[in-house]
């Protein structure tokens, strides 16, 4: 079941831009592409953990700024000649003058991963 929740203001989002945001727990990316749609990602890149708040927007493909792979915002799929991770995308809307995000996608998908815990017998 989806729980949208506020995750930042519209008013400052800029669109074209990435912008690194606490919610639930997690630190998400989130920006406007050119049409006004909101997009909400994991905020490191699944490489080696760079910031995405550095990269660069082109239509609907975020640019890493590190080593400059490039994750399509619909699907996160990573491009051509990268053996890494797809980015992770979660649902996102606009409402009341808010960026909301499926709180719930990203408990269920956490940004960073889950967790591994050992039992040793």
């Amino acid at each position: 079941m989806s729980d949208y929740q506020a995750a930042a203001p519209l008013d400052q989002i800029t669109p074209g831009q990435v912008h690194a945001v606490a919610f639930a727990g997690h630190m998400i990316g989130l920006t406007l592409l050119a049409d006004g749609s909101p997009r909400a990602f994991q905020s490191l890149c699944p490489h080696d953990k760079a910031n995405l708040a550095g990269g660069r927007i082109e239509g609907c493909t975020l640019h890493c700024p590190r080593h400059f792979a490039r994750f399509d915002l619909d699907d996160g799929a990573v491009s051509a000649g990268w053996r890494i991770d797809d980015l992770k995308i979660y649902p996102a809307r606009i409402s009341a003058g808010q960026v909301e995000v499926d709180a719930a996608a990203v408990r269920a998908n956490p940004p960073e991963g889950r967790k591994t815990v050992w039992i040793m017998g």
